[in-house]
């Protein structure tokens, strides 16, 4: 096994500060409390109300309130349970055969469950969310939300901000996409003004790299995640480890570290790795904790334990006694990774359905489609894929396209 510590950070950080529009920051609704009720019978109420409103009015959406889904070794393909895109519906339901489409790659007929929406399905699943999570009084299931609806719009106005190279000014934010940010932010504002654990961790983020409206302040967001830790918020011991080892203090890194691996937190795991280089066992079972844990804030684990099983990180040899070559579950954690949105793993489906890797079929589509997730993403190998995609052109699914 290579020596050398590996150089890709544990947290999946999609894009680059969005500032077309600073929004103001209001407060959702306030959750509804009565005192004079149990606990239990206003939580029961809470969920009828949320189940009667997405009944109602999000029927064609296929979004329901997700219900925890346990996560087990042979799990590798599943999606996260927190993630709110992950409870869609067949595309179909999303995007109807009548209705127009303006995106130059061909629409996916029964896209199977394991492969991610494109683009256009995702903001309708998040669309059609938000007004029931907005309404719901389960931080949970908002939190889920407002992470994927910021992942979202930040890889677009990362794409966005790629395009302004070709035009001379800048295109306003789309509303549905506008809206998404306004609520998202606000929703984890306001949860992370009431020291909720999961909120104040990722307003953390956005101090510690300066997005969303925030300044850069490593200090305050250091406190964010130590009240997130104190609470029991496992995936902050693995960002204040981060920032201790930026600081030249890798002792204590590692202190933060080790507790989010006693707590199976999946970028802690993915990122002790760099101090097990010579325990090849240790090693091993810490990659695959950290694909099994995977998540749409840490990927990297599930990628890379794939990229193992198929041997195709060329600098790194493990002997086969102790990871035996299995392209099946290299696929089902590459797949797993490329579904949380981690853009090498989306590159390297799409070549494997161009090129018959890892147990693929050929399929023209499913190969543009995951490249242009990829490409979204800013990944030049993608873009070279789709370019050659369209040069060529493929009978019966996309016609030659030279733009």
């Amino acid at each position: 096994m290579d020596q050398r510590p590996p150089q890709l950070g544990a947290t999946f950080l999609p894009g680059g500060m969005d500032d077309f529009y600073m929004p103001e920051v209001v407060s959702p609704a306030p959750q509804r409390v009565i005192p004079e009720m149990p606990d239990n019978l206003q939580e029961n109420i809470a969920r009828l109300e949320l189940v009667k409103t997405t009944a109602q009015a999000h029927r064609l959406s296929g979004m329901y309130p997700p219900s925890p889904i346990a996560e087990s070794p042979g799990s590798a393909g599943r999606q996260s349970r927190n993630s709110v895109v992950s409870t869609l519906s067949a595309p179909t339901e999303l995007i109807s055969a009548d209705q127009p489409t303006f995106s130059p790659f061909p629409r996916l007929q029964h896209r199977p469950s394991n492969v991610p929406p494109s683009d256009e399905e995702k903001e309708i699943i998040l669309e059609n969310a938000r007004g029931p999570v907005l309404n719901s009084t389960d931080p949970e299931m908002q939190l889920s939300w407002a992470q994927d609806a910021l992942a979202y719009v930040e890889i677009a106005a990362q794409d966005a901000s790629r395009a302004m190279d070709r035009h001379a000014t800048r295109p306003p934010t789309p509303r549905t996409e506008h809206q998404l940010r306004v609520d998202a932010i606000n929703v984890v504002s306001f949860l992370a003004d009431q020291h909720h654990p999961k909120a104040e961790f990722i307003r953390g983020m956005w101090l510690e790299f300066g997005k969303f409206g925030f300044r850069m302040d490593k200090k305050e967001a250091y406190r964010s995640y130590s009240r997130a830790s104190q609470k029991g918020y496992a995936r902050a011991e693995y960002r204040m480890g981060m920032q201790f080892e930026s600081s030249n203090d890798p002792v204590s890194a590692i202190k933060h570290y080790n507790l989010g691996v006693d707590a199976d937190d999946s970028a802690s795991n993915y990122v002790g790795l760099a101090f097990k280089s010579y325990d090849y066992r240790r090693g091993i079972d810490l990659i695959r904790r950290a694909a099994e844990t995977a998540d749409e804030n840490a990927p990297q684990g599930a990628y890379v334990y794939g990229m193992l099983l198929a041997r195709e990180l060329k600098q790194i040899s493990i002997p086969d006694q102790m990871l035996p070559l299995d392209l099946n579950a290299a696929r089902s954690n590459i797949e797993k990774a490329a579904y949380h949105g981690f853009a090498k793993a989306q590159t390297k489906m799409g070549a494997a359905y161009e090129l018959c890797q890892l147990g693929c079929d050929f399929d023209p589509a499913l190969s543009l489609h995951y490249n242009a997730l990829a490409s979204r993403q800013g990944e030049p190998e993608a873009d070279m894929a789709i370019s050659k995609w369209f040069l060529c052109g493929h009978k019966g699914v996309f016609e030659k396209n030279d733009e």
